[in-house]
């Protein structure tokens, strides 16, 4: 006797999610001779070889059925026939309703005079567009190395599927979308030249869709630059064998920034097809989603536009939609559940219950939004019903024979554009436009690669910097457009790790294939981190290089360096200088001396760490007042009579610091900074009744379990905190240090808070600043107990105007949002700003971008939050978490740093968006000490400018040097309204033009009697300026 299974069915399971799909059809019930029948209207139409149509309704009634008496309810006869159904069921056939029609049919194989009503409705005559395409992770199924391999197995396929349905009628020829761009350019670099000419015949022809995304990122964790960069191949392959591309896809991570429509519109990219995959993480329908429809505008806030397509989980698991309806398996399957589907979404908000959709949180709630509108309908399908699946001619065959049995709905194999064509010329003027960020509700799974995400971060800073560097040398008459031809290689690196797939399907596996390669898979994804980050650095010291060759030193000096500032404001700022022991010997004390004036800089000294092994030498710290924008000022090296002043230590109040602006109090007792007093007004900047206090450490632990697949999408919280295992702050400090040098006050204390080693924190006062620089050291051990970790900023506000960098864009308090994004938190690019009344704040993350305003949410949806109080004021940086149990790391141990700046100014003479940017560049964007490398000179220039802005919200996001002889201007505006910006050259410019970002140029700009150039700078967007010189 068979024993039954030892568990009933997951919820997980897609053949629940079926049955429910057929129990949906249902449109009428009843028992005809004991026998129970169920009747299902389809939206199946047949020519009925008259010039009209036949409509079917499903018999289900347990064997087949030859037989069947349709009447009104008055009486009258009404046509019908029968012909075989799915899975041994029967199909009634009946002339097509205009009206809702209730008849009464009679199974006389059953119980003759008997009846059933059924209530015939009218059907829509559906065109469906298919569009074959895999789902690329770079990983989680495999090893990187055999993803790409048996991607590219795939990419010599579609020439034979293709060929070997040529002689088809059209709407079943095989067709195929490359869903990343990435594909075709790891394939074709490895193809010989006439194997890619005929693929690209093939692309011309229609049937082979390229699309311009090389990935699908977390495209909140790219730098802007980068995103622009993003295009870079697609344009290059348009101008090198003219094929335009349209449209791109993004899949699986579901959400994307607010600056990237405004990267599609300047690449000539009209369409976004994109498959939010919730995973059980997203629950969009708690934030608006119920209202933003799958076809829409998104529109940037400059006014430029994409036509977005978005599938969705609750419509078939995102892009596997047309997998749980069988395109992968058979026609049988397909003829099954696509009238159910179809019904389904004519007359719901989701097709699909819930129960047996992978991924779909909160599994009991009821949706009751609008069904979709419109006849026409995008679904794609996929060769295997799995995330990197190879393409197959089974849903061409399976479109053949549709066609040849049913008018409608019209199957098609397309391409995402066929589909956008189509649906534009049918709908375009009735679409609504949506506005603003789409926020991404998997972005938290970055904080699990804390460490590489830091190093990618900074390497994105270098490399605009490296770039800038070069766009100096190049003005100067040094070569500098070899820095940004090496660029490209440097942003795909950092892509490549801000790509979606950060682990295995088990991440925490150890195995050498499949799901289980975790191990093996996080450190190919951690490579590329480090080259981005050290790629980057070596292209600044290159760049530095060129451009102190094209710089004089000071005859009799020891040394000359030219401060440079990067930035389009001038900038006063602590300098840190590596003086080399060839040039000056450790022991020879040296001056530092500001080349302007002849003026003594007061500095200070740091040895070389890990002197055995790094360049021998000491660093000098110094503060330096009014660098130039994009410019330099040089410090000459002399020699000194006496070494400098060691540190001063402060014996009377240790745990204050204070400077001319603000007088800071560490409270020891809590580990963290209890009060802030800006010294102009006296006024308290820290809340005093914040749940804990500024730069404070939270840690939390969740009472769920680690290495156990996809546990943290099926897991689901509520106000009970029943998940919020455990909440702690830092015990009280010891203080380590306090002194006072050259460059400012700094204090250093350690403790150690739960879930670490130890935390040690620097906090620095600098000299002529309203800022406080801090430092937290986090010495911590991996474990699997699912954890977080947050530093607090309580600010004293109440109702703060809130405003949030984000790439390409800005987000915050008042600014329109996408309907269904995540509010709980968000990954920033390099800062957030708090404003209310007279008072301005801003804090500058380096290192970690994950933030969240207000509270703290338990991260498991629908994201309740956790605080007793809330606190608008507050901004808690989340440094790190290992929350996700699938295609994130599990664990993670690191003694790393994470680098803060806080500053405060007033208004009106500052805003939250102007203080931001200056506070995020003490970081990412340092002045740089660039060797004066040239012949010595009597009398160098003192210093130069070659570059101002002349509004304070537009910021140069960097400079590039596209070709010899141009350098290009990358421009972006934080202003909430269209800005005419002046751009003044401090050199000559024999022409200049309006470009995008990637050099491409436009109208001819004319030049005011100064040289100044001016260029509308659209809403919180992007524009650049090249100039030729």
């Amino acid at each position: 006797m068979p024993r039954p299974d030892l568990s009933r069915p997951s919820w997980w399971d897609s053949d629940i999610a079926r049955d429910i799909l057929r129990d949906r059809g249902v449109s009428a019930t009843g028992v005809l001779g004991g026998h129970p029948v169920r009747l299902s209207c389809e939206p199946l139409l047949r020519h009925d070889g008259d010039g009209g149509l036949l409509q079917s309704v499903r018999v289900q009634a347990g064997r087949p059925l030859a037989r069947a008496v349709v009447t009104t309810l008055s009486g009258a006869s009404v046509r019908s026939e029968l012909i075989p159904g799915p899975a041994g069921e029967t199909r009634m056939l009946v002339p097509e309703v205009d009206a809702p029609l209730p008849v009464l049919v009679e199974l006389p194989d059953l119980a003759p005079g008997e009846q059933v009503e059924v209530l015939l409705t009218p059907q829509r005559h559906w065109t469906l567009h298919l569009v074959q395409h895999a789902h690329l992770d770079i990983g989680y199924t495999d090893p990187q190395g055999t993803v790409l391999a048996e991607g590219r197995k795939y990419l010599d396929s579609l020439l034979e599927l293709c060929r070997t349905t040529d002689d088809r009628p059209d709407a079943s020829k095989f067709r195929w979308a490359v869903e990343r761009f990435f594909s075709f350019e790891n394939w074709s670099a490895n193809r010989p030249p006439e194997q890619v000419a005929q693929f690209l015949e093939r692309v011309r022809q229609g049937r082979i869709e390229l699309t311009a995304m090389p990935f699908n990122l977390h495209t909140e964790t790219c730098s802007t630059d980068e995103l622009h960069e993003l295009l870079r191949p697609v344009r290059e392959l348009r101008a090198r064998h003219g094929i335009d591309v349209t449209t791109a896809m993004q899949t699986d991570v579901p959400g994307q920034v607010v600056g990237l429509p405004d990267v599609l519109a300047d690449s000539g990219i009209r369409y976004l097809s994109v498959a939010h995959n919730w995973a059980g993480r997203a629950v969009p329908h708690h934030t608006g989603g119920g209202a933003l429809p799958r076809l829409f505008r998104w529109r940037a806030p400059g006014g430029r536009s994409v036509l977005v397509w978005r599938t969705d989980t609750p419509h078939g698991l995102a892009y596997m939609e047309g997998s749980i309806l069988g395109f992968d398996e058979s026609y049988d399957r397909v003829d099954d559940l696509l009238p159910h589907y179809l019904s389904a979404l004519a007359t719901r908000q989701y097709p699909h219950e819930g129960r047996g959709i992978p991924g779909f949180p909160v599994l009991d709630e009821e949706f009751k939004g609008d069904p979709y509108p419109w006849d026409v309908l995008h679904l794609r399908v996929l060769g295997k019903f799995a995330d990197n699946g190879p393409p197959r001619r089974v849903i061409a065959d399976t479109v053949r024979r549709w066609n040849e049995e049913w008018a409608f709905p019209a199957l098609r194999t397309s391409r995402n554009e066929d589909f956008f064509l189509d649906a534009e010329a049918r709908y375009g003027d009735r679409l609504e436009t949506f506005e603003g960020d789409w926020s991404d509700w998997w972005v938290d799974g970055v904080g699990a690669g804390a460490v590489p995400l830091a190093a990618t971060r900074d390497g994105q800073a270098a490399l605009a910097d490296a770039q800038t560097v070069a766009g100096h040398a190049e003005i100067l008459g040094a070569a500098g457009s070899g820095t940004t031809a090496s660029a490209p290689e440097v942003y795909r690196a950092a892509s490549l790790f801000n790509e979606h797939t950060w682990g295995g399907g088990d991440p925490w596996t150890h195995g050498d294939h499949g799901h289980a390669s975790g191990e093996r898979q996080w450190h190919w994804k951690y490579a590329q981190a480090l080259r981005a980050h050290d790629d980057a650095k070596t292209l600044l010291d290159g760049a530095g290089a060129a451009l102190g060759g094209r710089l004089s030193p000071r005859e009799g000096t020891l040394a000359g360096f030219y401060v440079t500032n990067t930035c389009s404001w001038p900038r006063s700022e602590t300098v840190r200088l590596f003086l080399p022991e060839s040039t000056v010997a450790l022991e020879d004390p040296v001056r530092v001396l500001d080349a302007r004036d002849g003026s003594v800089l007061e500095h200070t000294e740091e040895a070389q760490s890990n002197e055995l092994h790094r360049a021998a030498g000491r660093f000098l710290l110094f503060r330096l007042t009014e660098v130039p924008a994009h410019g330099a000022v040089r410090v000459d090296v002399v020699p000194g009579q006496e070494p400098p002043a060691a540190p001063e230590s402060r014996s009377e109040e240790p745990a204050v610091l204070e400077n001319e602006f603000l007088r800071v109090r560490v409270d020891l007792r809590s580990a963290w900074i209890g009060s802030v007093v800006d010294k102009r007004t006296g006024r308290e900047l820290v809340r005093q009744d914040a749940t804990v206090g500024l730069n404070a450490y939270v840690y939390d632990e969740y009472a769920t379990a680690g290495g156990f697949n996809h546990q943290s999408s099926k897991t689901t919280a509520n106000g009970s905190m029943h998940l919020l295992a455990s909440r702690t702050a830092a015990p009280p400090a010891a203080l380590v240090d306090r002194f006072r040098d050259a460059t400012g006050e700094t204090l250093v204390y350690e403790c150690a808070p739960a879930g670490t080693e130890r935390l040690r924190v620097r906090v620095h006062l600098p000299h002529g600043q309203a800022r406080i620089d801090l430092e937290n050291r986090i010495a911590k051990p991996a474990t699997l107990t699912k954890e977080s970790a947050f530093f607090a900023f309580p600010f004293a506000m109440r109702r703060p105007d809130v405003r949030m960098e984000a790439t390409g864009g800005m987000t915050g308090t008042g600014l329109p949002v996408v309907p269904g994004s995540a509010q709980h938190m968000r990954a920033v690019r390099r800062w957030v700003s708090f404003a209310e009344d007279e008072v301005v704040a801003a804090v500058a993350t380096q290192d970690a971008p994950l933030v969240q305003v207000g509270g703290i949410a338990v991260p498991y949806a629908p994201y309740p939050q956790s605080l007793a109080q809330d606190e608008p004021g507050t901004l808690f940086s989340w440094v790190h978490n290992n929350i996700w149990d699938t295609n994130f790391p599990s664990e993670q141990a690191f003694d790393h740093v994470f680098r803060y700046s806080v500053s405060f100014g007033q208004a009106p003479h500052t805003s939250g968006p102007v203080l931001g940017m200056h506070t995020a560049a003490v970081g990412s964007r340092p002045l740089l000490a660039v060797r004066a490398l040239g012949e010595e000179s009597p009398a160098p220039d003192a210093s130069y400018g070659l570059l101002s802005v002349s509004d304070r919200r537009v910021r140069v996001v960097g400079l590039t040097v596209p070709a010899p002889g141009q350098v290009l201007v990358r421009l972006q505006s934080f202003a909430e309204e269209p800005v005419a910006c002046r751009i003044t050259p401090g050199f000559s410019v024999t022409e200049a033009r309006t470009a995008d970002y990637l050099g491409a140029s436009g109208d001819l700009l004319t030049p005011d009697e100064d040289g100044a150039t001016t260029v509308g700078m659209p809403v919180l967007g992007t524009r650049a300026v090249l100039l030729r010189l």
